[in-house]
C-alpha cells in the first residue's frame, strides 16, 4: 500500500491546485432572475409619463409567475396597469403596460422574477420620477414573495432526503457489482426500500414547498409550470427506481443490480437538468453532464461506503481484507472525479471571488468546501493507515479503528449532501450587480426583511394567485 501513496497524493495535490486556479481565476456565472436593466431607469427623471414598465432580466423569467406591482408615492398601486406580460421577440424582458398617464410624483416598480429556467425566485424595487427627481430611499417597498424561512427549510429538508435516498440506491448497485461480487448484502432490500420512501417523501415535499412559493392553489396550476413538469419527471424517475428495487427483490441477479444503479442516476440525471446546470449558459449540456458525474460519484462514494460497513458485518478478517482493498480503489477513484467536477461547477456558478463571502450561495459554498476537506482527510486516515491494516487480515482494534473512521465518513457525506441541498435552492451570484440599484441584486428574503423595517407606507393588496394568471405554458 505504501507504493501507491505517491501517486495518491499526486493526484490530491493535483486537484487542491485545480482548486487554487479556479479562485484565482473564476468562471463567469450566470445571472438567474436577477434584473439587468429597466426602462424607466432606477432614479430616472421623466418629463412625461411612460407608456410602458419594461424590465430585462439576466435569465429568462416565466411571466406565468413573475409579478411586477407600480406604487406611487403613497403606496397605492397606480391605476391602468396591465398584467405583466412576454416581450415578442425577446424571452428575457417582461413588460407592463400603462393605459392612463402617471402624474407628476415619484412611483416605485416592485418585480418578482421568477426564473423559467430552475424556478429560483429573484425580488427587488426601483424608484422613477414623472416631473421630478426620486431622493435616495424614496421607494415604497412592497413584498411580492412568498418566501420564508420555512420555505427554505422545507425545501432544503426535501432534498436532502431525495439525495440520501439516490444516494443510497447508486450506492447499493456499485459497491454490490464491483465489491461484493454481484451479491446485495443480506438485508439489503430493506434499506432499499427505505431509500425509495426517502426520495419519495422528500419529492413530496419539494412539490409542497415549490406550490406554496408560486401561490397556487391546487397542484394541477404548478404542474403547467415548467419547474412543474420537471417535478413530474422527477416523480417519474422515482417510479422506475421503485420497479427496478422490486426487481432485486424478486430477481435477486446482476442485471437487476444494474437496473437499480442506472435508474438511480437518471433521477440524478432529472434533476440536474431541473437546477443551476442546465441554465443561462450555451455550456448547459456540458454542465449538465459534469453535475450528473459529480452526483453520481458522491453516489458510489459515499453511498457505497454505507454498504461497505453494512455488508462487512460479522464477515472473517480474510473476507473482510479483500472487499476493503477494492473499495479503497474505488472509493479513491471517485474521490478524485468528485473534487474535479465540484471545482468545475463551482468555476461556472461563482462570479468573482468575493461572492464566496459577499452571498448566501458562496458562504454555503465555502461550508461544503471545509465539509469535502474534512472528508478528505478522514478518507486519508483509512487510506494509509486502517484499511491497509484491514486488507492484510489483521483483526481487533485496528478493525474497529477502520469501522468508525468510516462511520465519521458517512457523517460528514450526509452533512455535505444537507449544505449541497442548501446550495440547490439559492441562486448563484449575478456576475455583476444590476444596473437598476442594490436592491435588485439582493436575495428575495432580504428585500422582505428591509419591507418590513421600511417607514414608508406598506400596502396589504395580496399577491395574485397562480390560477388567475391564463397565460398558456410554455417551455424555455
Amino acid at each position: 500500500m505504501k507504493a501507491r501513496r505517491p501517486a495518491f497524493l499526486r493526484l490530491l495535490a493535483a486537484a487542491v491546485l485545480l482548486l487554487a486556479a479556479g479562485a484565482v481565476f473564476p468562471a463567469a456565472a450566470a445571472a438567474h432572475a436577477a434584473l439587468e436593466s429597466s426602462d424607466p431607469a432606477a432614479g430616472a427623471e421623466l418629463a412625461t409619463s411612460p407608456a410602458r414598465i419594461l424590465l430585462t432580466f439576466g435569465e429568462k423569467p416565466d411571466p406565468k409567475l413573475s409579478l411586477v406591482k407600480v406604487v406611487d408615492s403613497a403606496g397605492a398601486f397606480v391605476p391602468g396597469a396591465s398584467p405583466v406580460r412576454p416581450v415578442p421577440g425577446n424571452d428575457l424582458q417582461l413588460q407592463v403596460e400603462l393605459s392612463q398617464p402617471l402624474p407628476k410624483g415619484v412611483y416605485t416598480v416592485n418585480w418578482l422574477g421568477v426564473s423559467a429556467e430552475d424556478g429560483h425566485v429573484e425580488s427587488g424595487d426601483f424608484a422613477f420620477g414623472v416631473g421630478e427627481k426620486p431622493a435616495p430611499g424614496a421607494g415604497v417597498v412592497v413584498s411580492l414573495s412568498h418566501e420564508s424561512t420555512f420555505t427554505d427549510i422545507g425545501g432544503a429538508a426535501g432534498r436532502w432526503l431525495l439525495y440520501t435516498g439516490l444516494v443510497l440506491m447508486v450506492g447499493a448497485a456499485s459497491t454490490s457489482l464491483l465489491v461484493f461480487g454481484g451479491k446485495l448484502p443480506a438485508g439489503g432490500v430493506v434499506i432499499l426500500r427505505i431509500a425509495a420512501v426517502l426520495g419519495v417523501v422528500g419529492l413530496c415535499v419539494m412539490v409542497w414547498i415549490e406550490k406554496i412559493l408560486v401561490g397556487a392553489p391546487s397542484l394541477m396550476p404548478l404542474f403547467l409550470t415548467n419547474e412543474g413538469e420537471l417535478l413530474l419527471a422527477l416523480g417519474v424517475a422515482l417510479l422506475f427506481c421503485i420497479g427496478a428495487i422490486v426487481l432485486v427483490d424478486l430477481w435477486p441477479a446482476r442485471w437487476s443490480l444494474w437496473l437499480v444503479g442506472v435508474a438511480g442516476s437518471a433521477a440524478m440525471l432529472v434533476h440536474v437538468i431541473a437546477g443551476h446546470a442546465a441554465s443561462g449558459s450555451s455550456l448547459w449540456l456540458l454542465n449538465t453532464a459534469v453535475q450528473w458525474v459529480h452526483l453520481t460519484a458522491v453516489g458510489v462514494w459515499v453511498g457505497g461506503l454505507f454498504w461497505l460497513l453494512f455488508g462487512l458485518r460479522g464477515a472473517e478478517p480474510a473476507a473482510r481484507g479483500a472487499v476493503v482493498g477494492r473499495f479503497v480503489t474505488i472509493a479513491t477513484a471517485m474521490l478524485i472525479v468528485v473534487l474535479v467536477t465540484g471545482l468545475a461547477r463551482a468555476m461556472v456558478e461563482m462570479g468573482s471571488l468575493g461572492a464566496l463571502v459577499d452571498t448566501g450561495y458562496g458562504i454555503t459554498l465555502l461550508v461544503k468546501v471545509a465539509l469535502v476537506a474534512g472528508l478528505v482527510l478522514l478518507g486519508a486516515l483509512n487510506h494509509f493507515y486502517w484499511a491497509p491494516a484491514v486488507t492484510r487480515g489483521e483483526a481487533g482494534p485496528v478493525a474497529r479503528r477502520f469501522s468508525l473512521n468510516s462511520r465519521g465518513e458517512l457523517v460528514v457525506g450526509l452533512c455535505i449532501l444537507a449544505a449541497t441541498a442548501v446550495m440547490s435552492g439559492l441562486a448563484p451570484p449575478p456576475p455583476k450587480p444590476a444596473s437598476t440599484g442594490a436592491a435588485a441584486a439582493l436575495p428575495a428574503t432580504v428585500l422582505v426583511a428591509a419591507a418590513s423595517r421600511a417607514s414608508a407606507p406598506q400596502t396589504d393588496e395580496p399577491v395574485p394567485p397562480l390560477s388567475s394568471i391564463t397565460t398558456a405554458p410554455s417551455r424555455p
